[in-house]
């Protein structure tokens, strides 16, 4: 199975591709980042194109995503309403797509960060790299 997983921050997002049939045989596919700008009129076709060029380019079987529920409210447009575009673009394609929030990704004094250090331990990531990796990890579980 291969998942590609989404963490989103101003003016970027981060995605991570992990192929595997379960967690114990993942493999990073690749890690990446695209740059969009936030004050851009055409924000959301920005969004569009980018999750259509992922979706087109890794064919994901999922799609994981990190949802920050502590957003302000000038980082609604590309904290939320990207995540919009994201579910409306894997719909159109017949991909799964589901949210992970930060509570969710620290839960249990951090055991899943605990645990993907662990198994990656050769990778150094930057904080939006390792969720779109522990999300999309996270996918091969389920």
């Amino acid at each position: 199975m291969r998942c590609l997983g989404i963490a989103i921050k101003k003016n970027e997002i981060w995605y991570s591709v992990v192929d595997g049939e379960q967690m114990e045989s993942a493999l990073i596919y690749e890690t990446g980042k695209q740059n969009y700008r936030a004050e851009s009129q055409s924000l959301m076709m920005d969004f569009s194109n980018i999750f259509i060029e992922l979706i087109t380019k890794y064919r994901p079987n999922r799609v994981a995503y990190k949802l920050y529920l502590d957003t302000n409210i000038q980082q609604i447009p590309y904290m939320h309403y990207s995540l919009g575009v994201l579910n409306l673009v894997c719909l159109q394609n017949g991909i799964e797509a589901r949210a992970r929030s930060s509570t969710w990704i620290t839960a249990g004094k951090k055991a899943k960060i605990i645990r993907f250090e662990k198994y990656f331990a050769q990778k150094k990531f930057t904080n939006e790299e390792m969720a779109a990796t522990l999300v999309a990890w996270f996918e091969l579980e389920e």
